[in-house]
């Protein structure tokens, strides 16, 4: 007997590994189970999760709707996520890929090591110059008037107060956290629930999607207008800053410092070389956030970051039409970001950052 089966429809791009998301069918829950394409007759691992199924799509063209089977199947590679109680191994098909810090050791939870093709390092924690800048990780500069960017005595801090889930999968994996900001006197002055969903990609191109909610649950909460800060903050390996063989690029074709910082870009692209590897990190704006296309903050010396807040300090002082970039978020309100973050081989172009970025603010359509 024929199991279930949903279409999927490309619309305006061709799409190339791209995750699907669809409503699970009826008697369909979560377990082992596979699509089959009805085009190429492959099976693909699937996940169900919160009645959503999801797999990856190898190819479709522009145009082009295919219908796809659910069938029993026993799951092979996995991304398989390890928590030790202070830190959680991230591996996908038995490689390893990343590692999320987020014990109270940390300033604030982030990924470290990230690795890209070969298994070299494409960002790094600690820097000399600025030690703050911790890899892959969420934080801001002005906070009720704390500094939650910095790390010394009297900044701001992001503990971790609840691991909600971690899931491993043959789709993807899923870290949910909820945590509390705190001044440097360990007032809180907000919570934050992020939820990191890493997919099963080839290592020439991983994806992980963010969704990041601020709430005011500590009374109001007012984002000061500067540039120290993210939301997504990436600080690349030594050897890939544009100040060594790195090239930065932006969505409108902005190149390095010069034409990519203080600027408003869909995405941001980071690539160069670590030994004789060509690898890069992408950041990715959602069309929902607030304030899209966000501002960058984004440095020859290998920082990028996304900022919605420091409109004054980017446009120096240039005629806004609704005043500088402060943001009063009100008691019990809530702000929502997502981003999606790609580490690739080769640089944007090579990559296709920019098809990547179709895939994820206008995904194939899909029905049951």
């Amino acid at each position: 007997m024929a199991g279930p089966t949903f279409t999927v429809s490309a619309g305006e791009h061709d799409r190339l590994e791209v995750p699907i998301s669809v409503a699970a069918p009826d008697g369909v829950a979560d377990g082992s189970i596979f699509v089959i394409d009805g085009t190429t007759g492959n099976a693909l691992p699937a996940q169900v999760l919160d009645g959503t199924l999801t797999f990856i799509a190898e190819r479709l063209a522009v145009g082009e709707t295919r219908s796809y089977e659910v069938v029993e199947h026993a799951a092979t590679d996995m991304v398989a996520l390890t928590d030790d109680g202070s830190e959680i191994d991230v591996s996908i098909g038995g490689e390893p890929f990343t590692t999320f810090l987020y014990s109270e050791d940390h300033y604030r939870p982030h990924f470290y090591p990230v690795l890209g093709p070969d298994g070299k390092e494409v960002t790094e924690t600690g820097a000399a110059d600025h030690k703050h800048h911790r890899s892959l990780y969420v934080a801001y500069g002005e906070v009720n008037e704390e500094d939650c960017w910095a790390e010394g005595a009297n900044s701001g801090r992001v503990v971790l107060t609840n691991l909600k889930r971690v899931v491993s999968g043959p789709v993807f994996g899923e870290i949910a956290t909820e945590c509390v900001w705190q001044g440097g006197d360990g007032t809180p002055l907000m919570t934050d629930e992020v939820t990191w969903r890493i997919y099963n990609l080839p290592s020439r191109r991983r994806v992980i999607d963010a969704k990041i909610v601020f709430k005011a649950t500590e009374g109001d909460v007012h984002f000061g207008d500067t540039k120290e800060g993210g939301i997504m903050c990436v600080r690349v390996a030594p050897t890939v800053k544009a100040s060594n063989t790195g090239t930065i690029e932006n969505s409108f074709g902005g190149i390095n410092e010069a034409e990519t910082w203080g600027k408003r870009a869909n995405w941001c692209d980071y690539s160069g070389y670590v030994d004789e590897t060509h690898l890069g990190i992408a950041v990715l704006d959602h069309t929902t956030n607030p304030r899209h296309p966000c501002h960058w903050h984004v440095r020859n010396y290998g920082l990028m970051g996304t900022n919605i807040f420091g409109r004054g300090t980017f446009e120096q002082g240039g005629q806004l039409l609704d005043g500088d970039g402060t943001y009063d978020l009100k008691e019990g309100d809530t702000l929502t970001f997502r981003y999606q973050v790609v580490v690739h081989e080769g640089d944007a172009s090579h990559a296709d950052v920019g098809g990547a970025y179709q895939n994820f603010v206008s995904p194939p359509s899909a029905s049951v």
